[in-house]
């Protein structure tokens, strides 16, 4: 079995590939063949298998909005994989990830929003991504979740022409690609939603979980000169 990983790394975000990789090499999904599809502004030199593919930056939001409409650029070799799995670059997986993930379109619990399940989604009825909370059982993070390639393909070229249609309509969802995310789960249920430890923040907030894959803690210093706000790419 295949496993596709998909990473989107612009601007100083590239430089937290190396060790995004090595962790997912040591505890991801270690029994199965991995390629690790990454678009980025810069070179991506390692002993994995990487399919790299150049885009321009084009700052935030953007940079993380469009991410969809990256992973179509290489539709076919993604559904030449088993299972595909997006992560943010700024993510560190510190425990082992199994065979519990392996489900045809995957969830996780937004870490802000485990008791609140309802979340913060987007409220403007003129935007593709508006929601009644009410709808929402579980709001989702958008920096890691996956599933079966034929679902997650689908799932992007939906995300994808809805992002379009508000871009045409002037309109930037609240939380971006994650609030259009967090739509879509309402027409097309995850049929797996695991606990926010798999989108545990490094150090601002504590989960009630055991910790598997981190969001990154990053300084002011790191993040100088890329445009970029908050956990993304």
């Amino acid at each position: 079995m295949k496993i596709g990983i998909l990473n989107v790394a612009t601007n100083v975000y590239k430089n937290f590939l190396p060790k995004l990789h090595e962790s997912i090499n040591k505890y991801f999904l270690t029994d199965y063949d991995k390629e690790y599809f990454v678009w980025s502004d810069g070179d991506c030199s390692s002993d994995l298998n990487i399919n790299l593919t150049k885009i321009e930056s084009k700052g935030w939001p953007e940079d993380s909005l469009l991410r969809y409409h990256y992973f179509l650029m290489k539709k076919k070799e993604l559904l030449d994989c088993d299972y595909l799995f997006y992560l943010d670059a700024d993510m560190l997986v510190v425990d082992e990830v199994g065979d519990e993930v392996l489900t045809d379109l995957l969830g996780v619990q937004h870490p802000g929003f485990h008791v609140n399940k309802q979340g913060t989604p987007e409220t403007r009825p003129e935007s593709t991504a508006f929601v009644e909370p009410s709808k929402i059982k579980q709001y989702c993070c958008g920096g890691f979740n996956g599933g079966s390639s034929s679902c997650v393909v689908e799932m992007s070229e939906t995300l994808s022409k809805n992002i379009d249609i508000d871009s045409k309509n002037g309109i930037v969802a609240v939380w971006y690609d994650e609030s259009h995310l967090n739509k879509y789960f309402t027409e097309v249920s995850p049929t797996k939603i695991l606990n926010c430890g798999y989108c545990a923040p490094e150090s601002a907030w504590s989960v009630p979980y055991q910790r598997k894959i981190l969001a990154l803690d990053k300084s002011v210093d790191e993040l100088k000169g890329s445009h970029v706000n908050g956990m993304g790419v």
